[in-house]
């Protein structure tokens, strides 16, 4: 089996939301109209424009390559973070967390900008409450880990609670974040409540 069939089947949810979020930055490179149809707007014309901002990123009218740092820098949390949740809490858990980042963002976006006329995009969101899961799974696994794999993950959770800082990200990103990683929480605490039920 090939390399990346191996890691579609060990992480689905994870591979599938990176390659449809890179699908949505290929087209939005050649058709940046891709804005007015599917990054969350606080007056949606399209019921999708609720959770279709998610697999956007960049800025319309911003530069090109500011698509590509968005995308990069969510995936630096979605990819190592995700992967663990997935692979420790199952993709049962992981698409949870993905729904519940959806929604909550959405619903953060829409109170925040009430009103307003403005666009959103990118996965971060769903990128924290993956931090979140991740970091939380992390526990049994971090004795296991090299060196260089801790200073990995420490380096990127650094990055990640930067990102949250309001003066690097805007106020709105940093409600957003947040909205994030309550829902990593939520899934976390309630998965494992309904766990130990059944």
């Amino acid at each position: 089996m090939e390399p990346g069939k191996n890691l579609l089947k060990k992480y689905p949810v994870v591979v599938s939301l990176a390659l449809v979020c890179l699908l949505f930055a290929v087209v939005t490179s050649f058709y940046e109209e891709m804005y007015d149809l599917f990054a969350f707007h606080s007056r949606p014309v399209y019921f999708w424009q609720y959770f279709s901002g998610t697999f956007m990123h960049g800025s319309k009218g911003a530069p090109l390559w500011f698509l590509w740092v968005h995308l990069g820098m969510n995936c630096l949390m979605i990819l190592p973070f995700g992967c663990v949740l997935e692979a420790r809490a199952g993709s049962r858990n992981a698409f949870l967390v993905f729904v519940v980042s959806v929604v909550l963002s959405s619903a953060v976006f829409q109170i925040l900008l009430w009103g307003q006329d403005d666009l959103a995009c990118g996965v971060s969101a769903v990128g924290y409450g993956f931090v979140t899961g991740g970091l939380l799974n992390l526990r049994g696994l971090w004795r296991a880990y090299s060196r260089k794999k801790r200073v990995l993950y420490l380096g990127l959770s650094g990055i990640a609670l930067v990102m949250l800082l309001p003066a690097i990200t805007g106020w709105i990103s940093t409600c957003l974040h947040l909205s994030g990683i309550l829902s990593g929480l939520i899934v976390h605490f309630t998965a494992g409540r309904f766990s130990r039920e059944t």
